[in-house]
């Protein structure tokens, strides 16, 4: 059974001037409401508050009065109206707030809507006359709504439908003394109140929300492409969130000072000369926003303590998903390449948002990274390194891994060709902690240990264990080459155990061959073979089956395979 949502108090960022409010859009009270609020100010992309949380017998948030009883609804549902109020105002736009609620029949005529504008009646102390709205704007309002095949009214001035009393919510910015915060003369504000037949289903309440979309769209100005932005509305929490982010962020675990420094001496750039670069965000369907380029700034931005920011926006909806790649990489490259982990990164988010192969990945973005050699079209080979190197990082593994060739203390080539290929974290990690950071080998050396290690131990993590590696490695590092001289070393330990290993496992076999298949077999006949690396924990059994003794031939391979003792000491001899 499908539960209902929470009743919350709805928060909808916009990028025009229009800013909707329906104080009533609780569904036991208000039919569909709510659904109108919501849809509307997402198709008309203006901002928006929509209350399903308290109902008007508990809270009636169109009263002022009511909410500043409460200062954590009044925090929340006039601090969230000032806020939009200040960005719209920011932007250099003149807000126009519409309060929208449902009345009653016998208020509103069917299909009708009526508009109150507080306009008061001159000379009546009563009822002051202070409208918050010209009348002129009130008229292309009412006519654009009748062109949508709906009624208007002017809601009487006698009526509590009008808005002109102190505690109506329509009378917010007009109140000097009480709330200053809000004060501002200029904000134009309508009620609009609905007959509740364009509201009473959720059908309903969508053509009606589509024909107060056609009246209202002429009246919107749309904020400009670069503007102000509260920094607090950029999302960067989710996977869906920083598909674009591609830049290691400050809150992965592969940080250290020289990132850490870059970050400082940015924010202290921007603190003094202010931001050259405005932040390039999408706007997503809720009208909270999402970072394309200029991560490293937002983070510089968010340590200064700045509430705005200046950022080009575009709508997610206007792009696909190719070109907001695309856009990404050619902003986030103009400055300052990206780095090996970052590139992973990249290539990885586009192959799950675009179901890419490396293939694809390679003819479609390689160029653009700038990897491999130059002329010459990036493989699918290198495509895989850097998502293998990526993968590392995903997992959580080989942080110092990370961030040593983030900070180009290591090389791209060891981490892709040699450390990454190691699967068991362990084994890699101690390879370059213990090995690769203190003597730093070349390539060739650094091949020839991985491949020595292996020999002398059950895993390379075992093999460094091994008190005689571990003297190995204290004589190295105080030699002239320590890399040289490790490599010495082990071929020293390798040549006294490797071939003894391999003479015992030789004697172990030929043993089992005269007991199990006659003092006559041979090799041809029986042998059990090791791996050409003795890490790997596993024999090969040859046997040759003859026509005429094939009966006879299982039945002694079945008599030694029995033998567990025997097989037990045969892969005691590999882990030696």
């Amino acid at each position: 059974m499908q539960t209902e949502a929470r009743p919350v108090l709805e928060k909808i960022l916009g990028s025009n001037n229009i800013l909707l409010i329906v104080p009533h859009g609780h569904r036991q009270e208000a039919g569909h409401m709510a659904d109108l609020g919501r849809s509307l100010a997402r198709s008309l992309h203006c901002y928006g508050l929509v209350n399903g949380k308290y109902k008007r017998a508990i809270l009636d948030l169109a009263d002022t009065r009511a909410i500043l009883k409460r200062k954590k609804v009044a925090d929340e549902f006039l601090g969230t109206i000032r806020n939009f109020r200040d960005e719209i105002i920011g932007n250099d736009l003149l807000p126009l707030v519409l309060i929208m609620a449902t009345g009653t029949p016998d208020q509103v005529p069917a299909n009708t809507l009526v508009f109150g504008y507080g306009q008061g009646e001159r000379g009546n102390r009563d009822r002051p006359h202070r409208p918050t709205l010209s009348p002129s704007l009130l008229s292309r309002i009412r006519m654009a709504v009748e062109d949508q095949g709906m009624k208007t009214m002017v809601a009487d001035t006698a009526s509590g439908l009008c808005g002109n009393e102190d505690n109506s919510l329509n009378q917010v910015f007009r109140r000097r003394n009480d709330l200053p915060q809000l004060h501002d003369p200029t904000v134009r504000s309508l009620l609009v109140t609905l007959a509740p037949d364009l509201v009473a289903s959720r059908e309903r309440a969508g053509q009606t929300a589509s024909g107060l979309l056609h009246a209202l769209r002429p009246l919107a100005s749309d904020m400009s492409l670069v503007r102000r932005v509260e920094l607090d509305n950029i999302d960067t929490m989710t996977r869906r969130d920083t598909r674009f982010i591609f830049r290691v962020r400050e809150e992965e675990q592969y940080t250290d000072m020289l990132r850490e420094a870059y970050l400082e001496e940015l924010a202290s750039s921007i603190a003094g000369n202010g931001l050259l670069h405005p932040l390039v965000l999408l706007q997503k369907n809720d009208g909270r926003y999402k970072i394309l380029c200029g991560f490293r700034r937002f983070q510089a931005i968010r340590r200064l303590g700045w509430r705005w920011v200046e950022a080009k926006v575009y709508h997610e909806n206007d792009f696909t998903t190719e070109d907001l790649f695309n856009i990404s990489l050619a902003e986030n490259t103009r400055r300052r390449n990206l780095n090996p982990v970052e590139i992973g990164n990249f290539l990885e988010s586009a192959a799950k948002e675009m179901g890419l192969n490396n293939q694809e990945l390679a003819e479609r973005f390689g160029a653009s990274l700038g990897i491999g050699r130059p002329g010459q079209k990036v493989s699918q080979s290198t495509i895989h390194k850097y998502r293998k190197v990526n993968m590392i990082r995903e997992r959580g593994e080989s942080a110092e891994i990370i961030t040593d060739l983030i900070d180009e203390k290591l090389s791209f080539t060891i981490v892709a060709e040699i450390l990454a290929p190691i699967r068991n974290p362990a084994d890699r990690d101690l390879l370059y902690l213990q090995i690769i950071r203190p003597l730093a080998p070349t390539r060739p050396q650094l091949l020839q240990i991985v491949k020595l290690l292996p020999a002398i131990g059950s895993s390379i993590a075992a093999a460094i264990a091994n008190p005689a590696v571990r003297q190995a490695l204290a004589r190295a590092r105080s030699a002239r080459s320590p890399a040289a001289a490790f490599v010495q070393e082990l071929q020293r330990l390798d040549t006294g155990s490797l071939p003894r290993r391999k003479a015992r496992l030789e004697e172990k076999v030929t043993g089992l061959r005269s007991t199990f298949f006659g003092t006559k077999a041979s090799k041809r006949d029986f042998n059990i073979t090791a791996p050409a690396r003795m890490d790997r924990q596993e024999l090969t059994l040859h046997v040759r089956l003859k026509g005429d003794r094939v009966e006879e031939t299982i039945q002694r391979l079945q008599q030694l395979l029995a033998d567990r003792e025997q097989l037990a000491g045969l892969m005691e001899i590999l882990k030696e």
